[in-house]
């Protein structure tokens, strides 16, 4: 199961997935309105909702969605959902990335649609949503009857494939050496909750300042200083509303100089 670490307003999730368990399948249903929140993590994920309709959200792009319709999110990639009509159920795919990178399953680069921006990856449309909410159906009997994990692979790859049937592939992929490389950077700044330099978070992705410039705003499409420093904001944010600590001692446990500091920061982000 997930273990969701709230220290900031994007929560942190890890999973349990392993070589043999790579899948892990949740079955999520939402229905107070108060159940939106952003998290992001290391495993990849895939969603297909049944009913109820949302909105997914990543930094610079959101969406409506309703059933039949799916989503999908890429390594480290910061995503939510804000619910619009109640109660809203899906069932939810988590995927070692590198099981799915180096699986051959398919004929087919499988961990691509989770690559590209959110704009261009697979949809649901007319010919297929019936199709995928009756697979959804189908894996929400096998959790049920506690099948092995091995159908739960099976029923991914059979999403993946109902997906890529209309999907027009992307011409700039990106490889997953180069997903996987930043990847010892975010759990330096997950772990220090400090100010981490560009320099310094380099050194632990054994690459030099410009290769890690490079390939941080490739992946994650904002500069590393820019993203730790949102991450440290709005951690700082969480802390000041959930707990009785003074502004001064939350800005200096979250690496900035002083409450002044801090509040210049959260005014920057108009928070």
């Amino acid at each position: 199961m997930a273990l969701m670490i709230d220290e900031n307003e994007i929560q942190r999730v890890s999973f349990d997935l392993n070589d043999t368990q790579p899948i892990e399948v949740i079955i999520r249903t939402n229905e107070a309105i108060k159940d939106n929140y952003f998290d992001m993590h290391y495993a990849l994920e895939v969603g297909v909702l049944i009913k109820g309709r949302m909105k997914r959200e990543y930094f610079d792009h959101q969406i409506e969605i309703g059933p039949g319709d799916v989503w999908f999110c890429g390594m480290w990639e910061p995503h939510g959902f804000e619910l619009l009509e109640r109660p809203c159920e899906a069932v939810v795919f988590v995927i070692n990335p590198k099981y799915l990178a180096h699986s051959q399953f398919l004929n087919y680069n499988a961990i691509l649609p989770f690559q590209v921006i959110p704009s261009l990856r697979p949809k649901g449309n007319e010919q297929n949503k019936l199709q995928l909410i009756e697979l959804a159906e189908k894996v929400k009997k096998g959790i049920t009857a506690k099948k092995q994990s091995d159908w739960m692979k099976i029923h991914f790859f059979e999403l993946l494939l109902i997906l890529l049937e209309t999907w027009k592939k992307p011409k700039t992929p990106t490889g997953f050496q180069l997903d996987e490389s930043i990847h010892n950077a975010l759990k330096l700044m997950f772990n220090k909750k400090k100010l981490i330099s560009t320099s310094e978070a380099a050194m632990v992705c054994n690459m030099s300042t410009t290769k890690f410039r490079v390939a941080f705003k490739k992946l994650m499409r904002c500069s590393f200083s820019d993203f730790a420093l949102k991450y440290r904001v709005h951690g700082a944010l969480s802390q000041l509303k959930n707990s009785n600590e003074t502004q001064e001692a939350v800005a200096l446990h979250w690496g900035f100089t002083d409450a002044s500091h801090l509040h210049k920061c959260l005014k920057k982000y108009e928070l």
